[in-house]
């Protein structure tokens, strides 16, 4: 078929397609990312637990003594998961025991339904593209399959165990993910030259907001890479390709574990070595109060916690729910963006009279999607099927009690110490951790624990401290301020309104971000102080002192005064630098002086 599109004529106001832009389409494609992404948040914080290998067999030992817990999951859910104790003072939660195959049933079905339909859409799209398909609906298009792309992602996340014991669902997965992402891929970077996504710039009197009606085929390239539009399709880009690879060494355990583990493992003996270097030269034969311990040994080993801390962070369960968040908030602003694009008129002057006269780019509301078409009902009624999934394997199997907080690595989820090697029983009480067993959804393994008392970290500095489970107060303040920076970011993106690229807030974004992982550094270094040298304080004073700590370096990054002042930002972290050298010195008088009055 000849192509129907003339990119030198003008365009008519763009005409109604209810398959594209109608309100059940775009509720079908939105809500159902939104499901599978609260599915997996609550799965995260109700019923994953990090004890247990994602690499093992359906008939094998869930507790492998092999396998350790990420220290970032194993903090945030001992301390989510003790929350609701302290408030309600509960001891048993009753929840059902089918409930992660509950879970596993109904994000295959959500999965199964958006990879057909991403695909279908994006066919559909460059099937359409011949026939002079607007840039505006090829937009929406893209948008829409991101939030196929982005729920069949988070099924991927849940299914690891369930698809490594299903290697043939694997593979067929795999492979219509991969299909999809390089069509994703392929469609987004049409949309480099898409200017008018960021119409606030220019504001309804440029040539540009009629760009939006001219045909996708006359803007497959980029007029400038160095717009926003550019720099938001290869933004893009990055985002749904790095959580593809990322999905892929997580469901390989040859990768994942004998490359990826087996690598780490070799760099953190190395770190280790120099750790143990500096530690001699620094600490050994020396005050604990030396200035060489102080300013060149712990700052080194904050270095190399924080590094350790991206890594395991990048491998851990919440990094990944983190990531869904913040995708599917940048897919809707994006979506959300273009629509209203669509609804506002442009103002163009006149060639002849000099005037401004309104055009409207799109026919009036009432003759485009107001119409629940057949195709519309359809997809707001396929909305129910993860509905009625939802319902069925949540509405059945048999009560279960869980008579404690689950184990972690040998540490309760409340913070309580766990034996070395736990003894099997067959029966639960209240001294015990019931976990649900992989073999059957009607077993359980339950663990004795013995009692134990919060106490406060006093080790030294070693020459073995460059592991975060040698300071568990310092890894809960960095995880607090991470999770704090994080939650201003997405609510931060979340308040942009009125356009399509929500990097175009890059400019009042960047400087933040940059200065937020500067902080993290110096949150970490205070935090070990505050854990090392004053562990003779109690502990309610200590983590008064650790809010302060992570309450000062969270305002250098979300403080309006500093707002696009490079120079208020560093002022304010080189106080911090000046307080702690100076904190060092004082420190070493103090030790000075007390050594000659004990003389």
């Amino acid at each position: 078929m000849p192509s129907q599109y003339n990119c030198l004529q003008p365009q008519p106001p763009l005409s109604a397609d209810a398959d594209i832009t109608g309100r059940g389409v775009i509720a079908n494609y939105v809500a159902t990312a939104a499901i599978a992404v609260l599915l997996i948040i609550i799965y995260f914080f109700v019923v994953y637990e990090p004890a247990l290998d994602p690499f093992r067999k359906t008939d094998q030992d869930p507790l492998d003594e092999s396998f350790r817990p990420k220290p970032i999951d194993r903090m945030i859910l001992r301390t989510v998961r003790h929350i609701p104790k302290r408030l309600m003072g509960a001891r048993k939660v009753n929840i059902n025991a089918r409930v992660e195959n509950g879970f596993i049933e109904c994000i295959l079905a959500m999965s199964d339904l958006q990879v057909v339909t991403g695909i279908s859409i994006l066919i559909s799209g460059y099937a359409q593209l011949p026939q002079g398909l607007s840039s505006f609906h090829w937009m929406v298009i893209v948008d829409l399959a991101w939030f196929s792309c982005l729920t069949h992602l988070a099924c991927l996340t849940l299914l690891r165990n369930h698809l490594y014991n299903h290697s043939l669902q694997r593979i067929w997965r795999l492979l219509c993910m991969a299909i999809l992402i390089i069509l994703l891929t392929v469609a987004l970077s049409f949309t480099g030259g898409y200017d008018w996504t960021a119409f606030e710039e220019w504001g309804w009197k440029s040539q540009v907001a009629l760009n939006m009606i001219d045909p996708a085929m006359c803007h497959l390239s980029p007029n400038s890479r160095s717009s926003m539009a550019y720099y938001g399709m290869i933004f893009s880009i990055l985002l749904i390709v790095f959580g593809f690879v990322v999905r892929i060494i997580k469901l390989h355990k040859t990768i994942s574990v004998e490359v990826w583990e087996k690598a780490t493992a070799k760099l953190s003996m190395q770190v280790s070595h120099l750790s143990s270097t500096t530690f001699a030269w620094c600490c050994l034969n020396s005050s604990p109060k030396s200035l060489k311990r102080t300013l060149i040994y712990r700052p080194l080993l904050t270095t190399l916690l924080v590094a350790r801390l991206f890594l395991d962070g990048w491998s851990s369960m919440f990094f990944e729910v983190w990531w869904l968040i913040f995708s599917f908030i940048w897919g809707t602003i994006r979506l959300f963006g273009v629509l209203a694009a669509i609804q506002a008129t442009v103002y163009l002057d006149h060639p002849t009279h000099g005037t401004s006269r309104p055009y409207k780019v799109a026919q009036d509301s009432d003759e485009r999607d107001s119409d629940w078409e057949f195709g519309q009902v359809v997809a707001l009624v396929l909305l129910l099927a993860p509905l009625i999934t939802i319902i069925k394997y949540f509405n059945h199997g048999t009560p279960y009690t869980f008579n404690a907080p689950k184990v972690t690595d040998g540490i309760l989820l409340d913070g309580k110490q766990a034996p070395d090697s736990p003894e099997v029983v067959t029966g639960c009480s209240d001294d015990t951790t019931c976990i649900l067993s992989s073999h059957s959804a009607s077993q359980s393994i339950c663990l004795t624990i013995p009692p134990f008392t919060h106490e406060t970290s006093s080790q030294p500095d070693n020459s073995n401290s460059s592991k975060w489970d040698d300071h568990t107060q310092t890894l809960g303040a960095a995880i607090i301020y991470f999770m704090l920076m994080c939650a201003f970011i997405l609510i931060t993106l979340s308040m942009t309104r009125g356009t399509g690229n929500p990097l175009k807030y890059w400019k009042e974004l960047y400087l933040p971000v940059v200065i937020a992982l500067i902080g993290l550094w110096g949150v970490v270094l205070f935090s070990l102080t505050i854990e090392l040298d004053l562990s003779y304080m109690p502990l309610w004073a200590q983590r008064l002192i650790h809010l302060v700590n992570i309450l000062f370096f969270l305002s250098s990054a979300t403080s309006s005064p500093f707002r696009g002042d490079p120079l208020g930002y560093f002022l304010f972290l080189i106080s911090a630098v000046v307080f702690y050298i100076l904190y060092a010195v004082f420190y070493r008088i103090l030790e000075s002086i007390s050594s000659r009055t004990s003389g």
